[in-house]
């Protein structure tokens, strides 16, 4: 074991060492559900100390094939390092400045490694590019080296870059060379990237470019990166904004110049882990059911955030709903028919408080729909129809049907007249509201055509049909097109429904051409309206590209909004896609009730049928008065309007009926019978 590595001083060294020891208590062993984007940076002017351990690979030349240019080696650690929450034993050293944790390895020509999107489980990168070392110039040969250092549990396993060129090249006339470590703490779980100065070894010719200097988590959402402009120095960095954020260099100017010897990265893994796997549950029109998996850290509690808006709440923000037990909660009073967007925490008390999710769950509630006031049923005897009758709010459409859920509409209306039945049959009524209206781009200023699959992302709010939709067929004449709503929520997508249709592909001008699609889609986010296919004389749609068309979302509050473009691979896209002027109804629909038509088998033996045979109800059309035959047989009587609204009710009533307070038009009559069945009458006020 040699050279046992320090660069903190004093009560720095305590204070880190605090930190570090406390969050070793949890980390270990835990699962990989946390945030590279949580780890704290600190810079600090140390010492380089080179080591002399296992070497990895050497240079045995300067041309591309030996000079370490692109490979990757696997290291067996000595110890459990925690890396983002996870213990691992082993990692891949890239010759290209970084190391990965996990089972999938990097490409040996990966240069990005923060940015790239192989699956590896997290990366660090000290000088992330195409580099090479190089081979007996000026004496120096490059290597990758490792050594452990120290005694346990405060042991260090270091990676060593020596004799790298900051660029990948092959010359031996000009080469400019440094070294760089990166040092991983054995129990505080602490990561140092350590830089060596440089100095060419053959020529002077200028080397510039840029770097990927930081951390990965297991995604690249996950990152935690360095950014200096070319009029920033190299050792002035700042945080950076985003995955692909680098560090600028420059071998011979001295801004923003290279690394100076000595310079050292810490990064310290955070002791309060965000939970991870937020995902939105059921939705009424005024709440949201939402759950997580739990932190690492056994936090106390989770803070929750939500709003309308996308965008994400900072450090300082105060969480809606404080210090929530459990990995579940349902958030809430809510607006019906509204897309919210919702972030967690973890709260670990005394104000330790990991960083908010990376990601917000979106969640849209449901709509508010009209309620079904009054309902009626019937009993009949058998080969005889029954009406039924219902009320609902004022403006609601009453709407029938055969089943509890989905079946057929088989009436609208405050009354549905059933067909003759010969046993009970329950009928199910609905109140709801809905509107037509069209959104998207409503005409094409493209002349540009695309063939490939592609369409438009959109989130429904409510119980939305797209009618139809207008297209822009390109190419020769007859042909056919398949449209296909999907579910983008799942990887690949889902398709619901599909249709197949007849266009006509032209040359320019094109033809704006309705295509009708009736497609019903209930709530929910991230639907595609996608062209899957094309045939025949159609060779393909127009879509907009660029700027000049707008922008998203196109939105009809409270039934969907198209919030991007959307291609088969499920990337995001600032093209717009084939389909415009969306012809849509939006339909809020409470739930069913059921209404019984009762069939009475043995009512036909009965002196009964006779008896309501006989009885009338006249004049009809009325005046002011309406007389009943049998009045006797009545218990009470409701009348409703053409709307479905009960005006009037009328209890043990007389034989004659005074009904001239009534507006002229039609009217049903309920009447209930004292034997418990029940029968409808139309009268008309004149």
């Amino acid at each position: 074991m040699k050279h046992f590595y320090k660069i903190f001083f004093g009560d720095e060294k305590k204070k880190y060492l605090k930190t570090a020891l406390s969050f070793a208590l949890f980390a270990i062993g835990t699962t990989n559900h946390a945030q590279v984007s949580s780890y704290g940076f600190t810079q600090a002017a140390g010492t380089y100390n080179q080591i002399s351990g296992t070497v990895l690979g050497a240079a045995t030349g300067n041309a591309s094939a030996t000079n370490l240019n692109s490979n990757v080696y696997p290291l067996t650690l000595p110890f459990d390092f925690v890396f983002n929450g996870t213990a691992y034993n082993s990692l891949n050293v890239s010759t290209n400045g970084f190391v990965t944790f996990g089972a999938t390895t990097p490409s040996t020509t990966t240069t990005t490694p923060i940015s790239s999107t192989t699956a590896y489980d997290g990366a660090i990168s000290v000088f992330g590019r195409d580099i090479s070392s190089v081979f007996d110039i000026g004496g120096a040969t490059g290597d990758i080296s490792w050594e452990t250092t120290g005694i346990a549990p405060n042991r260090e396993a270091v990676i060593q870059w020596k004799n790298f060129r900051p660029n990948s090249s092959t010359s031996t006339s000009a080469a400019y060379a440094f070294s760089f470590q990166i040092r991983l703490h054995e129990t505080s779980n602490a990561i140092q990237m350590v830089y060596n100065s440089g100095a060419y070894l053959a020529g002077s010719t200028a080397i510039s470019g840029t770097a990927q200097i930081g951390l990965r988590g297991s995604t690249v959402a996950d990152f935690n990166t360095r950014l200096n402009a070319t009029t920033l120095e190299f050792v002035n960095s700042t945080p950076g904004i985003a995955n692909s954020s680098t560090q600028a260099f420059n071998t011979t100017n001295a801004v923003p110049g290279m690394p100076t010897s000595g310079l050292t990265y810490i990064w310290t893994p955070p002791t309060c882990y965000a939970p991870s796997g937020l995902t939105g549950g059921t939705t009424t029109n005024n709440s949201t059911a939402i759950s997580w998996t739990a932190s690492p850290s056994s936090p106390a509690g989770y803070d929750i955030y939500y709003s309308t808006i996308n965008t994400p709440p900072i450090s300082s923000t105060a969480p809606t709903t404080p210090n929530v037990p459990g990995t579940s909660a349902s958030i809430g009073p809510l607006v019906p028919s509204t897309a919210y967007y919702v972030w967690i925490r973890s709260n670990c008390g005394s104000g330790d408080t990991s960083i908010w999710s990376l990601q917000p769950v979106q969640v849209i509630t449901q709509c508010l729909p009209p309620s079904v006031l009054t309902s009626s049923g019937a009993t009949v005897c058998p080969n005889q129809s029954a009406t039924l009758s219902a009320s609902a709010d004022a403006g609601a459409t009453i709407t029938w049907y055969d089943a509890s859920t989905g079946g057929n509409a088989v009436g609208t209306g405050p009354s549905f007249t059933t067909p003759v039945l010969t046993t009970t049959t329950p009928y199910y009524v609905a109140a709801s509201t809905g509107t037509t209206s069209a959104t998207g781009l409503t005409n094409a200023t493209s002349t540009t055509g695309y063939t490939l699959d592609a369409g438009l992302l959109f989130d429904v709010y409510a119980t939305t049909t797209i009618e139809g939709v207008y297209v822009y067929p390109i190419g020769t004449g007859a042909g056919t097109v398949e449209i296909a709503l999907q579910n983008g929520n799942v990887s690949p997508a889902v398709t619901l429904q599909t249709i197949t249709v007849n266009l006509t592909g032209s040359a320019a001008p094109y033809v704006k051409t309705y295509v009708p699609l009736n497609f019903t889609v209930p709530p929910g986010s991230k639907y595609k309206l996608m062209m899957l296919t094309r045939a025949g004389g159609v060779s393909g749609l127009i879509r907009e590209s660029g700027s000049s068309w707008g922008s998203y979302p196109f939105t009809v509050p409270g039934a969907l909004s198209i919030t991007d473009g959307n291609l088969t691979a499920n990337s995001p896209s600032t093209s717009y896609y084939y389909f415009y002027d969306w012809q849509i109804a939006s339909r809020c629909e409470s739930a069913r009730t059921t209404v019984t038509a009762t069939v009475d088998s043995g009512c036909l033996s009965t002196s009964e049928v006779g008896a309501r045979e006989q009885m009338k109800v006249y004049p009809n059309p009325f005046k002011d008065v309406i007389t009943i035959t049998d009045i006797e047989k009545v218990k009470s009587i409701l009348v409703f309007d053409s709307a479905g609204r009960m005006i009037k009710t009328i209890d043990r009533p007389s034989k004659e009926i005074y009904l001239g307070d009534l507006k002229s038009g039609l009217y049903i009559l309920h009447l209930a019978m004292k034997d418990g069945s029940s029968t409808h009458v139309k009268a008309i006020k004149k």
